[in-house]
C-alpha cells in the first residue's frame, strides 16, 4: 500500500475520505485525530486516538510496526511551531498558565513529528492537509516521515490524484 495525502474540501469531507481509506488499510490500524476529534461511528478494529491526546499521540506512533497503517488528521496542525500563536478559546484570565500549556503542545508536536520520521519500514502513513501546497510546504519545514511528492495525493477541490512521482 501506498502512503496518502488527502487535501482540498472541507474538514469533515477530508476525514470520511481518510477513514473510508484506513478501513482498507493493512496490518493495525491507528487513527490520530487530535486535533479534531474521533468520527462518529468509526469502524471496528480502528485504534482511535482522539481530541487533545497528545500524549496518546507519542504513544500510538511508538506501536507502529512493519505492514500497519497511521492515518494522521491535520498536517496543518502537526507542523505549527512553538512560534504560532494558539487562540485562547475561552479566553482564559490565566496567561501564563495558558502559555506553558502552549509550549507543552508544541514540544508534543515536535516529539511526534520526530516520532514520525523514525517509523518503520513498510509501514502505511496516510494523512489530511488543508490543500496540496500546504501538505508540501509544511512537510518540507517540518518533516514527518514522507515526502509529500512520493505519496499519491488526492486533492478534494480539484477532484483529482496524483500518483506518488507526479508532479502536481
Amino acid at each position: 500500500m501506498t502512503n496518502l495525502i488527502i487535501a482540498g474540501g472541507t474538514r469533515r469531507e477530508r476525514s470520511q475520505t481518510l477513514l473510508g481509506r484506513l478501513e482498507g488499510g493493512t496490518g493495525r490500524r491507528w487513527l490520530v485525530a487530535v486535533p479534531c476529534g474521533l468520527p462518529h461511528g468509526m469502524p471496528d478494529g480502528i485504534h482511535g486516538i482522539g481530541l487533545n491526546d497528545l500524549d496518546g499521540a507519542l504513544d500510538a506512533v511508538g506501536r507502529v510496526r512493519p505492514g500497519d497503517t497511521l492515518a494522521v488528521e491535520s498536517v496543518d496542525y502537526w507542523a505549527m511551531g512553538a512560534s504560532e500563536p494558539i487562540p485562547n478559546p475561552d479566553n482564559n484570565p490565566n496567561v501564563a498558565r495558558w502559555n506553558a500549556m502552549a509550549a507543552a503542545a508544541a514540544r508534543k508536536r515536535a516529539r511526534f513529528r520526530h516520532a514520525m520520521q523514525s517509523l518503520p519500514d513498510g509501514a502505511t502513513i496516510m494523512m489530511t492537509a488543508s490543500t496540496l501546497e500546504a501538505a508540501e510546504r509544511l512537510l518540507g519545514a517540518f518533516p514527518m516521515g514522507v515526502s509529500c511528492i512520493g505519496c499519491e495525493r488526492l486533492d478534494l477541490d480539484r477532484r483529482t490524484a496524483f500518483c506518488p512521482g507526479m508532479a502536481a
